[in-house]
């Protein structure tokens, strides 16, 4: 029997899909992440389920969506009854082990389905940190993202005949968005350009964001004012480079462990983040939103063992919830019939016809930030409708070919009405097959 491949999983908290060297950014240095591109598979077109961190995470790990899991929302925690891939993969013999954010469930302790834990409550703290090491909290001198690191490297060379599972879950990018003292003065004369939606009307918004102090940042910013975690758009946008940058590091550590290891060509390697960011579009800082800025991530696969073709970049249409179907394929453990993604097997090995023509994506309201509405959203390569389940609020519609920004909002145009209805019948299914309900 062939062996079954380790699996590496490496996530980030708020990295946009932009942000990597092999995205095209035009300062950002990502050579682990550009190393991915270029070995695997990048897709380009990548959508979380939800924009939302503790749902995002829940829904990596079981392969349903927060209405199907429990995770509806920061606060919230898995239904007793669903378990996680992590679980199975450790019943089938797999040595397995989370390092890093876990958040959903507000607690640091171990969770089922693991051998290693390092993990810590909450968001957890870039400087120092108290982190739950296999049930005892141990305070830790350094830097969060290089310290989980550490621990990484640690799991992946000890001695053993089981192949092994490891996520490697960063707080990072996260806000306080606080870089590490080495990258302190890092890209400080690079020049940044604005997003092109950057403070774009809100006109056609629905009334919440409208009427509603935005979500995420202090009210009134502007370039020269706070933005987001008390840090000018100018400071955030260099410290929030800067702290991706010692992510790649991470990740480039854990790589480079493989190929010492000669376990390069057995092991998996995918790396995304649990949504995107807002970098000022529409006066926006956080996600939550159904813009794309906020549900778009980065995704890249590498197995050399399955691979056709290395180094494509694939722009169909890619669900979060198809990575955890992925790695219950290629495992051997087989994609759970409960499971709401899609393995890519298919497009790893270069065959013709996998296609997914939409994604549906949800959002339910959290209860500290109950400015924002539940929300849900059916995106296909061209056209997006924006449903709100909140009495009074308004739904949205972009022809994302005439409007890739998502400036204009053409929900009640009469020449788009035949698109809208096409559109809210298509929504209407999505929640149908995937049980839709609210807690």
């Amino acid at each position: 029997m062939a062996r079954r491949p380790n699996v590496l999983f490496s996530m980030c908290d708020d990295q946009r899909h932009d942000w990597m060297g092999c995205a095209g950014h035009p300062f950002l240095s990502t050579p682990a992440m550009d190393r991915l591109a270029r070995e695997g598979v990048h897709f380009v077109n990548a959508f979380t389920a939800v924009p939302l961190c503790a749902p995002s995470r829940a829904s990596h790990h079981t392969g349903l969506y927060p209405h199907a899991n429990g995770v509806f929302h920061n606060q919230a925690d898995l239904f007793p009854a669903v378990s996680t891939w992590p679980e199975l993969l450790q019943r089938a013999g797999y040595r397995t082990g989370f390092i890093g954010k876990m958040h959903y469930g507000g607690r640091s302790a171990p969770r089922p389905g693991f051998d290693r834990w390092v993990s810590f409550r909450g968001q957890g703290s870039y400087s120092d940190p108290m982190l739950n090491v296999d049930g005892a909290e141990i305070p830790h001198l350094g830097y969060n993202t290089d310290i989980l690191a550490d621990y990484a490297e640690r799991f992946i060379t000890e001695q053993s005949e089981r192949p092994w599972a490891l996520c490697l879950w960063y707080k990072a990018p996260h806000g306080p968005f606080t870089p590490p003292p080495r990258y302190g003065e890092r890209y400080a004369a690079v020049t940044l350009t604005q997003p092109p939606a950057f403070g774009a009307s809100t006109e056609g918004k629905t009334e919440s964001l409208r009427r509603r102090r935005p979500m995420g940042h202090e009210s009134d910013w502007s370039p020269d004012k706070p933005f987001v975690s008390g840090k000018t758009w100018d400071l955030f946008c260099r410290d929030y480079g800067r702290t991706l940058q010692a992510v790649d590091d991470a990740l480039g550590r854990a790589l480079a462990a493989i190929d010492r290891l000669g376990l390069a060509d057995d092991t998996l390697v995918v790396h995304t983040s649990d949504h995107g960011y807002f970098h000022g579009e529409f006066g926006l800082a956080d996600k939550r939103w159904m813009y794309d800025p906020s549900i778009r991530v980065p995704l890249l696969l590498r197995y050399p063992a399955l691979v056709a073709n290395p180094g494509r970049r694939e722009d169909g249409l890619v669900l979060s919830l198809d990575v955890p179907a992925t790695l219950a394929d290629l495992t051997g453990i087989g994609v759970p019939a409960t499971y709401q993604g899609r393995s890519l097997r298919p497009v790893l090995v270069g065959r013709e016809g996998w296609t997914r023509d939409e994604v549906f994506c949800e959002y339910f309201e959290d209860p500290p930030f109950p400015q924002l509405p539940t929300m849900v959203c059916l995106r296909t390569r061209d056209r997006k409708l924006i449903h709100y389940l909140r009495p009074g609020e308004t739904d949205e519609f972009y022809d994302l070919a005439a409007d890739p920004e998502e400036r204009r909002n053409v929900i009640d145009a009469a020449h788009y009405a035949a698109h809208v209805a096409a559109l809210r019948v298509r929504l209407d299914a999505a929640m149908r097959r995937f049980a839709y309900r609210q807690p």
